[in-house]
């Protein structure tokens, strides 16, 4: 390995790497030179070398983005959303620059800007979105660290790590009653309240529900698959993402007559869907707004989206003193601690523990 001096008066580094390739690296001074010469001695000593890419952030980004939409498993929504970051954030800030030039300091410069604009939140986002185009490049040799993985996170407020529902986001008992009477037995209207209502599933979760997934006579619901809305119209059909998203509900007596009453009249679709139209097609997301809308206007009780009807599901469960953790295996929730931060306002109940607690130590030192 040595340092030469050119005839433009810059210093080359000329030296071979762990595979034996010959590599020049030229600098304006010597004291650059001799830097980089230490530290590619260290790397090549312990084959560590990367050699230098001409490959930029936005080349990397695209082939990162392409490869995710080529596996055809992930959800349109989490692709669009990776589309923007790439194209919004990511391109304008790193775009022109080599994936070896991106380092700590200059991601973390960056996010603080994004965060003029958009919330920490999002900014961190964006972050793990950069991580993983910066892991494409790693595994393709063309950086050591990824600095992406490194950069600081922005810290978050506790209502932007997890916002808790309140009571105004909510029906009470007597609304939901409300509501329900508000449809007519036997038809998909009611069905479609009663399920969001009575069982707390997502609306996804709702337009996948088959007619193969309830057991009437066993009253119970295995919930199984999740209806996006993909491209062109054509809904796309998932399993659900976790373990605990696949779980089986137990269904009230009341809801298995209205069920086998809409059975009867529901029309035959190609996967035996229980949300369908006239003609058997499966339902849109606006679809089943429309029809919870229109029974909020007879019921005469506030709006709520079909997501509000989720949460009035678990707040009552939870106000009534059912275990978190059952809650939270009704609701398909990763683990308990996730149920109780958005629930959270439904848990407090004045118990007395404090008089408690103080009369009983005050009484045993007297």
């Amino acid at each position: 390995m040595a340092i030469n001096k050119t005839v433009a008066g810059t210093y080359a580094v000329d030296f071979r790497d762990q595979n034996k390739r010959r590599i020049q690296r030229t600098f304006d001074t010597y004291r650059e030179a001799v830097e980089y010469q230490k530290e590619v001695l260290n790397a090549v000593q312990k084959r560590e070398f990367i050699r230098r890419s001409n490959r930029s952030v936005k080349e990397v980004a695209e082939e990162w983005l392409e490869k995710k939409k080529a596996q055809g498993t992930y959800e349109r929504n989490s692709l669009c959303a990776w589309q923007v970051h790439v194209d919004n954030y990511i391109v304008p800030s790193f775009g022109t620059l080599l994936v070896q030039d991106v380092d700590v300091s200059r991601i973390e410069r960056e996010a603080a800007e994004w965060n003029k604009r958009i919330s920490a939140k999002t900014v961190n986002k964006i972050l793990t979105t950069l991580t993983a185009v910066m892991a494409l490049a790693k595994r393709h040799k063309l950086i050591k660290d990824n600095p992406a993985d490194e950069a600081e996170r922005l810290k978050l407020s506790a209502e932007q790590e997890e916002k808790a529902v309140t009571l105004d986001e909510v029906y009470l008992k007597t609304q939901v009653k409300k509501l329900i009477e508000a449809t007519e037995p036997g038809t998909l209207q009611r069905i479609a309240v009663e399920l969001l209502a009575l069982t707390g599933i997502r609306i996804g979760e709702l337009l996948g529900a088959t007619w193969e997934a309830f057991d009437l006579k066993a009253g119970t619901f295995d919930v199984r698959l999740n209806m996006q809305d993909g491209d062109n119209g054509e809904p796309i059909f998932k399993k659900p993402k976790t373990k605990s998203g696949r779980r089986t509900l137990p269904l009230s007596g009341a809801l298995l007559h209205d069920l086998r009453q809409w059975k009867l009249r529901c029309p035959p679709s190609a996967r035996g869907l229980v949300i369908v139209n006239e003609i058997g097609n499966p339902l849109s997301r606006k679809s089943v707004s429309k029809l919870l809308d229109a029974a909020i206007d007879r019921a005469k009780v506030k709006r709520l989206t079909p997501h509000g009807l989720r949460h009035t599901f678990a707040s009552l469960l939870i106000a009534d003193g059912v275990p978190i953790s059952e809650v939270s295996h009704y609701l398909g929730h990763k683990n308990a601690a996730v149920t109780l931060a958005v629930y959270t306002h439904f848990c407090r109940k004045e118990t007395g523990a404090m008089h408690n607690l103080a009369a009983s130590i005050l009484e045993a030192a007297q």
